[in-house]
């Protein structure tokens, strides 16, 4: 039984509230095609997935030799996932029910993501969540991204919450990595553009939001869809 009780939720944002992946990566090789540059392939992809647009691009920058200013390549990105952001994004099944919950028993929740400010709220915006959290954090207000534990421990101090007595819900191996070392409990999410990385490290991995054990939150525990686990720590 896991009697560990959250205090305070704080969310990942892509990929664990919204599907955005698949379109942070065609955005990717919009701007790629477009300079003439061969795209990323889904593998190169995955071990960008939860780190800041800067670190992504310099990455890409490296891995192909792209030959103009990070600043020209990060412009062109951005129009394009603003762009798609308003046509292609969704909420993820189970995450509203999550959020539905915890105010219910009073727990304050916010969202700690890597993207762009801008792109964070105009998501919550498109998907009708922006009034739903206490506040939000995003990587350009954070100098050191994911991995790096720092947004998670500014989110708990801004929640006026210890980070031990906090839940953090993630799906990438940065993202997860961040939360365990600021020392909070970690509920990683598998999710398609994730699948083959390894998540372990959280405190309990589930197969899908569905899936979350809302006794987590004082409520009551589910009948698992898919597959739980978790491990001792």
């Amino acid at each position: 039984m896991n009697f560990f009780r959250a205090q305070a939720v704080i969310f990942d944002l892509d990929g664990v509230l919204v599907d955005s992946e698949p379109l942070y990566l065609k955005a990717l090789n919009y701007v790629l095609h477009a300079n003439g540059v061969i795209p990323l392939k889904d593998e190169e992809n995955r071990g960008l997935i939860g780190t800041t647009v800067e670190h992504t691009w310099n990455a890409i920058m490296k891995m192909r030799s792209l030959p103009l200013a990070l600043e020209y390549y990060i412009a062109s990105y951005s129009e394009r996932v603003a762009q798609d952001i308003e046509s292609d994004m969704m909420v993820v099944a189970g995450a509203t029910t999550i959020i539905k919950q915890a105010r219910a028993e009073d727990i304050p929740i916010a969202v700690a993501s890597s993207s762009l400010r801008k792109w964070v709220d105009q998501k919550l915006r498109v998907i009708g969540l922006r009034d739903q959290f206490d506040f939000v954090i995003a990587g350009d207000e954070i100098e050191r991204g994911k991995p790096a534990p720092d947004i998670y421990l500014e989110a708990a101090n801004r929640l006026v919450v210890p980070p031990g007595r906090c839940l953090a819900i993630e799906d990438s191996p940065s993202g997860i990595s961040a939360a365990v070392s600021a020392g909070m409990y970690v509920v990683g999410v598998r999710t398609a553009a994730t699948s083959g990385l390894d998540i372990s490290s959280a405190h309990q991995v589930i197969d899908s939001l569905e899936d979350f054990d809302m006794g987590l939150l004082g409520g009551p525990q589910p009948s698992p869809k898919g597959n739980v686990t978790t491990e001792a720590r």
